[in-house]
């Protein structure tokens, strides 16, 4: 039997992804991928978890959010791999985290001299932004040139520090009953942090995803070891940078050991 190949991190339009999530899924059907997790920033789940056909290939879709929170100083994501479909107060928090990143996007908006606004689907909580969305508009309001230019006018002065706690964002996720891992940590920060993450009850580490340097991947993957976690790989693919959907294949033995206990 061949590997199951996973891409358990991709983002789509309703978050600073390029591309509709009927469109990700499309392009994860064409590109073989097996299972595939759009984990969107603060945003709960747009399609039904489950096994689609796309052009011939089934592609098992999982529902999955990237959480934001805070910690040391910094800001971390959690991606959040339910088993199954989200639970109501899942769905809830969710819902709200999206809501407050669209005050935030208007607050920012304001400090940066822009006329942009949260629209009513960022209110109503079914579209999350980001600083991918404000360094569109200072581009489009011709105070940048281009879209790189723009990062450097998103410091903690304009989008302040998110005021929720990455422990929080664990426990919550862990009481829906969720699977958890830390999403592109930077291995530094694993050394400092993880031993206190795992206490809290994250389970797994993001340590198989494109460019990762050899050192890096093996010093995450030695500490996913030695806290006896789980070792996680996604593209973190947004649609907006060359290469394709698919050109990341999660597919050894440890995306064995997440399905498992994902449907343990």
């Amino acid at each position: 039997m061949s590997p199951l190949r996973l891409d358990l991190h991709v983002h789509s339009d309703r978050s600073d992804g390029k591309y509709p999530v009927d469109e990700v899924l499309r392009r994860a059907g064409l590109a073989k991928i097996d299972v595939i997790a759009i984990a969107d920033h603060d945003l709960a789940p747009a399609l039904p978890a489950g096994t689609v056909e796309i052009e011939g290939h089934p592609v098992r879709l999982l529902a999955a959010a990237e959480v934001s929170g805070a910690h040391d100083g910094k800001e971390l994501h959690l991606l959040v791999y339910f088993r199954g479909q989200p639970p109501a107060e899942a769905v809830a928090f969710l819902k709200g985290r999206s809501q407050a990143r669209a005050e935030r996007f208007d607050s920012a908006a304001k400090r940066l001299g822009l006329s942009d606004t949260a629209g009513a689907d960022a209110r109503a909580g079914t579209l999350s932004l980001t600083r991918h969305h404000l360094a569109q508009a200072l581009t489009r309001s011709g105070k940048v040139t281009k879209q790189s230019d723009a990062w450097r006018h998103l410091g903690r002065d304009i989008v302040p520090l998110i005021a929720f706690t990455y422990l929080e964002a664990i426990a919550l996720a862990r009481s829906w009953g969720a699977l958890t891992s830390w999403a592109h940590p930077a291995l530094a920060d694993a050394n400092l942090y993880l031993d206190t993450f795992v206490k809290a009850g994250l389970q797994g580490v993001e340590a198989s995803r494109p460019g990762l340097d050899r050192p890096t991947r093996n010093g995450l993957r030695r500490l996913a070891k030695k806290h006896e976690i789980l070792v996680t790989g996604g593209s973190d693919w947004h649609g907006w940078w060359p290469g394709n959907l698919g050109d990341f294949r999660f597919d050894d033995e440890h995306a064995r050991r997440f399905i498992e206990q994902l449907d343990a």
